[in-house]
């Protein structure tokens, strides 16, 4: 199996793990500080363990370089995963992070109040607004298929949406408030999230293309802001007073760290569980900044809608969620609108792989044409 199609596939499957391995946690009913049992709601810290993550990707970096300067010989994945770049600068990637943090904190918010589906569906939502920062940043071209893309997701956003809120009538089993309120704010905060990652996205391609960093080194570098920036956060909201829904805690603030050692003791498997998204948000970042640079911001999104069909399929087996008729037409439009962005940048790699092909051809028929009197000349 070739390394991309491999990379591609762990990226997948671990951005499906960590969607569903939060869901659980923010199930789980655990003892707070208080002595009274909480929903484990922490987005400040599930953002903190995917930045230990991240940093991971920096030991990691350091480690492969270090092995291929006493080994001598490179290979082509040495050169993906740990060639660095002397003109990248550490620096250009805290813009990213500080995005990356505010995005995240909305997430995990917007996920512990909506459904796991509903959650990554609304992640599409990125595509929109990657086409309309990448036309202002990047110099690219948006032709009216692609905008007729945009406006069929935009469709199913809306259609998404519109049903959650009333769908938590008859399916609240995963959800820690069944107001009309709660889920509609998730909903909001997951769009907003995702308009932070859409300029996010397209500032680490021009970035990763402008400097060939390797995003082993660029995911640890973001990492390393990360944890900075995240645990000054955690300071703050962990003294911030909140109002419903956001004030699960015993003291009722933003994220309780006193709630969240108490839940912790004597469950082995939250912490298991948390050890496993910290691994898992390590691999998802790397491979996501991997195929940024080498492809671009939309397909490195248009790989990650693909963990919708996994999500689907694990809620429906363990019936975490009750999936009607309206919902799959919700589905089926968004993925209309996604498909049809995919079908016009397969277009786009048609005409100029054609141009590229046709050019090569009149280079050969060039150097035919120049070789023929010089043989003639000879005999």
């Amino acid at each position: 199996m070739d390394h991309r199609v491999f990379l591609s596939l762990i990226f997948v499957l671990s951005g499906t793990f960590n969607v569903l391995v939060v869901k659980w946690a923010n199930q789980q009913q655990v003892i707070g500080s208080d002595g009274k049992l909480h929903g484990f709601q922490h987005p400040v810290v599930f953002t903190l363990l995917m930045f230990l993550g991240e940093f991971l990707c920096y030991l990691a970096f350091k480690l492969i370089r270090l092995i291929s300067s006493r080994r001598g010989a490179s290979t082509e994945l040495d050169s993906i995963l740990a060639h660095g770049s002397n003109e990248f600068s550490p620096l250009s990637m805290l813009l990213p992070t500080v995005l990356d943090v505010v995005a995240s904190i909305l997430l995990f918010t917007g996920l512990y109040l909506t459904y796991a589906t509903s959650f990554q569906m609304i992640r599409g939502a990125a595509l929109i607004f990657v086409g309309i920062f990448s036309t202002m940043f990047l110099n690219h071209t948006l032709t009216s298929r692609h905008w007729l893309a945009i406006f069929t997701i935009t469709c199913g956003l809306l259609d998404i949406v519109c049903l959650d809120v009333q769908r938590v009538d008859y399916d609240s089993v995963t959800l820690p408030h069944t107001d009309h309120k709660s889920i509609l704010t998730g909903d909001m905060l997951i769009i907003i999230a995702e308009i932070l990652h859409g300029l996010q996205y397209v500032y680490e391609e021009k970035q990763l293309k402008t400097s060939n960093v390797a995003p082993l080194q660029a995911a640890g570098w973001q990492g390393i802001f990360g944890l900075i920036i995240t645990s000054l956060l955690a300071v703050c909201l962990h003294f911030l007073p909140t109002m419903n829904p956001f004030n699960e805690s015993s003291r009722a603030v933003f994220d309780d760290w006193g709630d969240l050692l108490s839940g912790l003791q004597g469950n082995p498997a939250l912490i298991i569980s948390l050890i496993g998204f910290t691994i898992s948000c390590a691999l998802y970042n790397f491979v996501g900044l991997f195929i940024a640079m080498y492809s671009s911001s939309a397909n490195r999104l248009l790989a990650d809608g693909l963990r919708v069909y996994f999500i689907w399929v694990f809620v429906i087996v363990m019936e975490w969620e009750y999936i009607n008729l309206i919902t799959i037409m919700g589905f089926m439009i968004l993925q209309m609108g996604i498909i049809l962005y995919r079908q016009a940048l397969f277009i786009d790699w048609y005409r100029s792989a054609l141009a590229r092909w046709q050019r090569a051809r009149y280079v050969d028929l060039g150097a035919d044409n120049t070789a023929v009197p010089i043989a003639g000349q000879r005999m």
